[in-house]
């Protein structure tokens, strides 16, 4: 099969592999795998596989080719959504249907062979199935955005009526301006240029503002305060994990506003207890979501109330340039790789 195969040195190239040929798991012919900005933080090898080459990509969806004999309730054809976090089964976290928790984690498209190849080996309790009107372009979205987006959303309890500032236009804020909009909040969009904001508006966000270096997000919490009536926000979904970013968010909740830390890069987070002590503020973290999270956002899809914003339908040939596209911010949505 053709993949894209990483190096030790953060170098992608297009090759010819062996199918895989794991009998216990599920053959999956991946029909769409998307380019997430997670990616990148592999090519600067700030996250790292356990070996080299490694086929990346972790936003799968495709149909089953061939399952495991005598495995019930997965058939040949069978159009699917690849959940990628694979568990141990054992620990208290896996029990509880915590999977994203699990004590010993495995990951596709993280230290497991992923979807940027033409078939996928996936353990058959990571399948999810994906109803005919959910396209497989946007259930690769999904399969990462979404249910990020959902697990974010159901973390921090959003509730009725409050207000949610979403840093961070990509497909991951995207999908947080949707869920928390499903989930009864007005939506303040932040992004870095009106491309985005554009976007935002068009995906539910009640208002946007501007932020594209450390000098606009300094001035952030004053034009969140302006646009609150001074209250500050209730809730702010960080998705670009920078210093300055994260200072600015937490500097725009109010009183018993709720931090969401979800994109991140290489820097601190810097904060002065005393300055959530007053406001009895709180932070709260995510890591990936869980299976439920999973099947909800495609429920969500199939029912018309959610969707994926894909800019472009990309063979594996210009993954690279993709990628590029990505660390350069030119991206508007997701850019999928596409399979015939």
């Amino acid at each position: 099969m053709k993949a894209a195969l990483l190096d030790g040195n953060g170098n992608l190239s297009i090759a010819e592999v062996p199918d895989p040929s794991d009998s216990d798991s599920v053959l999956v012919r991946v029909k769409a795998a998307g380019v997430c900005g997670t990616d990148l933080h592999f090519l600067d090898r700030l996250l790292k596989p356990d070996a080299y080459p490694f086929i990346l990509g972790h936003e799968i969806s495709g149909i089953v080719e061939r399952a495991p004999s005598g495995l019930q309730g997965v058939r040949k054809g069978e159009r699917v959504a690849v959940y990628n976090m694979i568990g141990c089964g054992d620990c208290r976290y896996c029990s509880t249907g915590l999977v994203n928790l699990c004590d010993r984690p495995r990951q596709i498209g993280f230290n497991v062979n992923g979807g940027f190849a033409e078939f996928v080996a996936v353990p058959p309790r990571s399948l999810v199935s994906l109803p005919d009107d959910v396209p497989f372009e946007t259930a690769a979205a999904l399969a990462c955005s979404g249910m990020a987006a959902v697990h974010a959303v159901r973390s921090a309890g959003v509730g009725l009526r409050s207000v949610a500032i979403v840093n961070g236009i990509g497909g991951v804020g995207l999908m947080v301006t949707q869920i928390a909009r499903l989930a009864g909040a007005d939506v303040i969009a932040v992004g870095d240029s009106d491309a985005k904001l554009a976007l935002a508006k068009e995906f539910g966000a009640t208002a946007t503002l501007r932020a594209a270096d450390a000098k606009e997000y300094e001035t952030l919490p004053n034009r969140v305060q302006a646009l609150t009536a001074g209250a500050g926000a209730d809730y702010f979904f960080e998705l670009v994990g920078t210093t300055a970013t994260m200072a600015a968010g937490l500097r725009s909740l109010g009183k018993r506003g709720t931090f969401v830390s979800i994109g991140y890069s290489g820097d601190d987070l810097v904060v002065n207890p005393v300055d959530l002590l007053i406001k009895e503020q709180r932070i709260v973290t995510c890591v990936a979501a869980t299976k439920q999270d999973l099947a909800d956002a495609v429920g969500l899809a199939g029912a018309g109330k959610l969707r994926a914003a894909i800019q472009n339908r990309i063979p594996l040939d210009e993954l690279r340039e993709a990628l590029r596209g990505l660390r350069e911010r030119r991206v508007l949505g997701r850019n999928v790789v596409t399979f015939a």
